[in-house]
């Protein structure tokens, strides 16, 4: 019951607050609208002194098949017109070709209207080129839906105080991606047309060095078995010769004791005439022991046999009288003058012989002429491209539509709402006139 009479003073109490502050804020309208004014005056000036800013924008499609397959002519590089696209939009987005297209086309001086001293010139040309933007293309699901669009264009956009100047520079930098990326795909064929080159020239050395090893490893094993040609040859030559001397030794010892037999019979002169006596031939024999045959004592008396052993006692060398030596040394010489032995220590190039070899010259010649074709493309290729563009960046005439509007309302509710916080604050640290004293 108590609290039900305390309500309507409740009530009322808060009425009371809610006019109070409405008066309040009546009272201080001229604080707020004063600062109001004072935030929103100074941005609309801003905004009206704002230096205008233009859009430049440069658009382009993958290539086209032809520089793909005048790319991939030579079978170096398997390029497709995605890989080829990708490198030159890669290109496109790198800070480091931006700097070097901003230096070389000399947009130092483009950009710096005003000629002001520059301090860093990393951080102006990064100040100048922020705003350089790739862009995909904007697939809509109708777009998607649409089979007959096979492909839409990238573009490459950048905003700045000179429409002419960012055209420009936009133009230059799509142009130097361009050839960038055409001249890296050059350089890669040519650097492996280096290095296989380079692999052919060693793996050739290699198979040169292998057949010299073969060719002195052959020398070595025909050499050896030359030599035990050699002495198995000189070892039966001397075989010979030990048997001849040894029948010689005893041939002196058979006719000695012949002499003795003869001497001793008294059969001083040969029986030759006894033979061919008046032209006729008669088989003489004499009957002593088994013997048939005329005995050499008897037929060549003693001085014919003390003859024969002096000659035979006074020989040099049997060699005359050994017929195998002939062909003993005939072998001999042979082996001493093998041909094929002559040819290997004489040979000084290896490479004739080796058909690898013949195959990689081919290879190398081949490879050569691929190289000079690169040259000569390299120096013609201005019909060879990684893009295809669909739309030059040409100066625009109008600024893009800047956010003033935005700027001047951002500044005109703040700066209104900051006010009437601000008036709030100072009412309630206003001390209550009704309060007693």
């Amino acid at each position: 019951m108590q609290q039900s009479k305390q309500d309507p003073h409740f009530y009322e109490e808060h009425e009371i607050d809610l006019k109070a502050l409405f008066n309040s804020l009546l009272t201080k309208r001229f604080l707020i609208a004063g600062l109001t004014c004072f935030v929103t005056i100074p941005a609309i000036l801003y905004t009206l002194n704002l230096t205008p800013t233009y859009k430049a924008i440069s658009s382009f499609t993958s290539p086209s098949s032809i520089s793909v397959t005048t790319i991939n002519k030579l079978n170096l590089t398997n390029e497709t017109r995605k890989s080829i696209f990708s490198e030159f939009l890669t290109k496109l987005s790198s800070k480091d070709l931006q700097k070097l297209a901003f230096l070389k086309g000399d947009f130092i001086t483009t950009f710096n209207t005003d000629n002001s001293p520059i301090d860093d010139v990393d951080e102006f040309i990064s100040g100048a080129t922020k705003s350089v933007i790739v862009h995909s293309p904007d697939l809509s699901s109708k777009d998607m839906a649409l089979g007959f669009l096979t492909e839409l264009p990238y573009s490459v956009s950048m905003q700045g105080a000179s429409a002419e100047a960012i055209s420009i520079y936009l133009n230059q930098l799509v142009q130097m991606a361009n050839s960038k990326t055409i001249n890296e795909l050059f350089s890669l064929n040519e650097l492996k047309i280096e290095n296989r080159l380079e692999e052919i020239s060693v793996k050739i050395n290699l198979l040169l060095e292998q057949a010299e090893r073969v060719r002195l490893n052959q020398i070595d094993r025909i050499k050896e078995e030359d030599g035990q040609k050699i002495r198995q040859i000189n070892d039966q030559i001397d075989r010979e010769r030990y048997k001849a001397k040894v029948d010689r030794l005893n041939m002196i010892v058979i006719l000695t004791d012949s002499v003795k037999l003869a001497k001793s019979l008294g059969v001083i002169e040969n029986n030759f005439k006894l033979i061919n006596d008046d032209g006729a031939n008669y088989d003489l024999t004499i009957a002593i022991g088994e013997s048939k045959v005329l005995p050499e004592w008897y037929l060549y008396g003693e001085k014919a046999l003390i003859k024969r052993v002096e000659l035979l006692v006074n020989r040099k060398s049997d060699d005359p009288f050994i017929p195998e030596l002939i062909t003993l040394k005939n072998q001999l010489n042979e082996v001493q003058k093998n041909n094929t032995l002559k040819t290997l220590e004489a040979r000084q190039d290896n490479s004739p012989f080796i058909a690898e070899i013949i195959n990689l010259e081919i290879e190398k010649i081949q490879l050569k002429s691929k190289k000079n074709q690169l040259k000569s493309q390299k120096i013609g290729m201005g019909g060879i491209n990684a893009m295809q563009l669909s739309l030059i960046s040409t100066p625009q005439k109008t600024p893009i539509k800047s956010n003033q509007i935005l700027i001047v309302l951002s500044a005109f509710f703040g700066s209104f709402m900051m006010s009437i916080f601000l008036v709030l604050i100072m009412g309630a640290l206003k001390p209550d006139e009704k309060a007693p004293s």
